[in-house]
């Protein structure tokens, strides 16, 4: 198992180990032995970044520094352009449903899974555009655009109890793997 994750802390929970000394793998979809798997994990992430955690992030996650900043880029980044334009985070179409899942000691697991998400920035009314900064002319070039769909692929850190209790984001990675959006009308109108 590989994957690259942010973590909050160096501490990971104490993995179960077999009787060769191998940790232990367990279903990370599907198990009935976990409060959660990776598919019910993988939503709240979601609902983190799209509505700030109010219809199951919250009930899914207890609060970690991880699962606060992902509601934090909600709250921050939704209202950054005021009555000008708009930000709205949803999930995208995942193409890294894989997740993994390690026994810890106590009975539930260390699950690691991806998910992936946009973000739309729009503006509000006709005559705004957004100017495309540095990091995006890469795919938006230095035209103009009345709205940008920014598309991410995270990968994530879990650990879930073996009872029916929150589970706990430990840290989170994302990058931009997409930029896309139409030209300003004025700007198309020159090509």
């Amino acid at each position: 198992m590989v994957s690259v994750v942010d973590l909050d802390s160096p501490k990971l929970p104490d993995i179960a180990l077999d009787h060769d000394g191998y940790a232990t793998a367990v279903a990370a979809d599907g198990n009935k032995h976990l409060a959660a798997d990776a598919g019910v994990l993988r939503a709240a992430v979601l609902d983190n970044f799209a509505t700030g955690g109010t219809h199951t992030g919250t009930k899914v996650f207890t609060p970690t520094t991880a699962s606060k900043r992902q509601i934090e880029v909600h709250d921050k980044t939704g209202t950054r352009y005021g009555d000008r334009g708009t930000t709205v985070f949803a999930g995208a179409d995942n193409r890294y449903k894989d997740a993994y899942a390690l026994k810890t000691t106590d009975g539930g697991a260390l699950i690691l899974f991806s998910h992936m998400h946009t973000q739309t920035d729009a503006v509000a009314h006709s005559g705004l555009q957004i100017n495309p900064g540095k990091e995006d002319r890469a795919w938006l070039h230095a035209v103009p655009r009345t709205s940008i769909t920014y598309t991410f692929v995270c990968n994530d850190a879990t650990t879930v109890p073996a009872k029916a209790a929150p589970s706990r984001l430990i840290g989170y990675t994302c990058a931009r793997t997409d930029a896309s959006g139409p030209p300003f009308p004025s700007w198309s109108d020159r090509a």
